[in-house]
């Protein structure tokens, strides 16, 4: 259509050429002729012309930008819509603007627009005022925060563990760079806390009685030992060893011999005190620390231990009972020059001695004994 215009256009001023041709309009004052004019309105249709192609040019960039933007709009949309972490994004007070569905869930909420009927920032969803000011501090000072864990409070009271990476926008304006919101992303880690738990439980742990095993036993018990030195606290060990032990995995076989080693660590777990460490120390050895005991009272706990040992049945074979009893040693932290290895040495001699004198019994290492 504009192509046509133009072209009637070119064929008036072909004609008008064709009747002007001469000087015949030229005027003697020295006014501008209608020649003249003619050519100024055909300079005039020229620039028109290339003015409107320039303009066809910027409408058709106009549309291609607008088809990228709708395209990115899009694509972002199926991001936050879509993706399994959470996404929320805040104004530059903090408002919160928009979360996805993902983050309404992950909060105990059925959809975005439930949550944020119910939330008017980010912070109200932290557990923690300490770890919201955190996030505070480092969205200020860094404009980022980065792996930040966090647990974030659900909407049945129910918490989270959460792990959060977020950062500031910009805007430009005539007064510079200014900060426009926050955009954050939160991933639900609660399983991976858990797997993480489980995994040091397990480090921990000996796999057949579920006690401590020697390796955390050792650690615990150095840390007490600090504690001792420094505060004059009692501190006393107890070497637990069931007698006779291979006669029952020869006789019985090695399942039994499992069944009578459960059965001593949970004897032991229900006659001493919940703030006493017990561990399985290797085979058929157990070591029990108790804290803030002295050897009168050590000796005392370790004779509990071996009574109730005796009325024990800890396993059957045919309908057989299977009874087992266990020779005990004991020692006691005696001053700041004692370390864990000069009281394990000592809680062993003990322990040994109570076999030669015929098991079944506890005896005990002299405070002043040497090592």
């Amino acid at each position: 259509m504009k192509e046509n215009v133009f072209n009637r256009e070119a064929k008036v001023i072909r004609k008008a050429r064709s009747l002007l041709s001469g000087d015949v309009f030229q005027q003697e004052d020295g006014k501008q002729s209608y020649r003249d004019l003619l050519m100024e309105y055909e300079k005039l249709v020229r620039q028109s012309k290339r003015l409107l192609k320039m303009g066809d040019r910027m409408q058709h960039a106009l549309s291609s930008l607008n088809e990228e933007l709708q395209l990115r709009e899009q694509t972002y949309r199926g991001i936050f819509e879509n993706a399994t972490e959470g996404i929320y994004r805040t104004d530059a007070q903090g408002t919160l603007l928009e979360v996805n569905t993902a983050l309404a869930n992950m909060l105990g909420y059925e959809s975005a627009e439930e949550y944020l009927d119910s939330a008017d920032e980010i912070g109200t969803a932290f557990n923690n005022h300490h770890v919201l000011g955190q996030y505070n501090e480092m969205l200020n000072s860094k404009q980022v925060v980065k792996g930040m864990q966090a647990k974030l409070r659900c909407a049945e009271g129910d918490t989270v563990w959460a792990e959060i990476n977020a950062g500031v926008i910009e805007s430009q304006s005539a007064e510079g760079k200014q900060v426009a919101g926050v955009v954050g992303v939160i991933a639900d880690i609660t399983e991976r806390k858990r797997m993480m738990r489980e995994m040091c439980r397990l480090a921990r742990t000996d796999c057949l009685t579920s006690l401590w095993n020697r390796g955390y036993f050792v650690e615990l018990a150095t840390q007490e030992i600090v504690r001792c030195k420094r505060f004059d606290n009692d501190l006393s060990i107890l070497l637990v060893d069931v007698d006779y032990f291979k006669r029952v995995n020869d006789r019985f076989g090695h399942d039994v011999g499992d069944k009578v080693l459960v059965g001593v660590a949970d004897t032991l777990r229900e006659t001493l005190r919940e703030v006493d460490v017990i561990a399985r120390f290797g085979g058929e050895e157990f070591v029990v620390m108790l804290p803030d005991t002295g050897l009168q009272a050590a000796q005392q706990a370790a004779r509990r231990v071996r009574n109730a040992m005796r009325e024990q049945v800890f396993a059957y074979d045919q309908k057989h009972p299977i009874k087992v009893t266990v020779s005990i040693g004991v020692t006691a932290y005696q001053d700041s020059s004692m370390s864990l290895d000069l009281l394990l040495k000592r809680a062993d001699t003990a322990m040994y001695s109570a076999k030669h004198k015929g098991r079944d019994r506890v005896e005990y290492c002299p405070l002043d004994s040497v090592g």
